[in-house]
């Protein structure tokens, strides 16, 4: 683990309780690795390009092979600023809430931008996907109001955490390590309990990674 993108998915800031188990995970991380070179994407903050009609069919020209007119490269190139930027770090750590049973738009939008043929993942001739992440490491802190882990009968709800298990097990991420915040809706007590179990989970993790 030598380059990390710490990507926030929290408009909250201080106040959102993902972030503050990502920044008590992350410290340990640096404890364990003392020269960890750690850049922080917070998707609130940034200007994401727009997946607009230039881009989509940039997209569809290229999956079938077909050439690419200048406004469509032009769309193309951008998002590939964005690509190679993300896949120069060998380790990810996405701190984000859970929005209705997802994830914040603003995250969609930035997964949406990096997900693209040729770029992050690539299909074969029998239309096999490989993805070109290969090798990276991710951690994901999963905050939601819900109690999600700890209740079988609401965790076919959870697109938060599946998803961007799925998400980054598609581009070839496969190692990956995962903290529940939950639920953060409560009594006091309640939510104290959450948070003390996400700080201890958060510096479990970070032991072995």
């Amino acid at each position: 683990m030598n380059r990390l993108l710490y990507i926030g998915g929290s408009p909250r800031k201080e106040r959102s309780r993902s972030a503050m188990v990502a920044d008590r995970l992350l410290t340990r991380l640096k404890e364990r690795y003392p020269e960890l070179s750690v850049e922080r994407l917070d998707v609130f903050d940034i200007d994401l390009p727009a997946f607009d009609q230039d881009a989509v069919a940039g997209r569809y020209h290229l999956l079938a092979g077909n050439a690419v007119d200048p406004e469509q490269a032009d769309a193309w190139r951008d998002l590939k600023k964005w690509t190679d930027q993300f896949l120069s770090f060998d380790s990810y750590l996405i701190a984000t809430p859970m929005w209705n049973f997802g994830i914040p738009y603003r995250l969609k939008q930035y997964i949406d931008i990096l997900t693209q043929p040729g770029l992050t993942f690539r299909n074969d001739s029998d239309g096999n996907v490989e993805g070109l992440a290969q090798g990276r490491r991710a951690i994901i802190v999963a905050a939601s109001a819900m109690p999600f882990g700890s209740l079988p009968e609401i965790d076919g709800l959870d697109f938060q955490l599946a998803y961007l298990k799925a998400w980054l097990g598609f581009i070839g991420v496969t190692d990956i390590g995962a903290v529940r915040v939950a639920g953060t809706f409560g009594p006091d007590d309640v939510v104290a309990a959450a948070m003390a179990q996400a700080f201890t989970d958060a510096d479990r993790l970070a032991n072995t990674m």
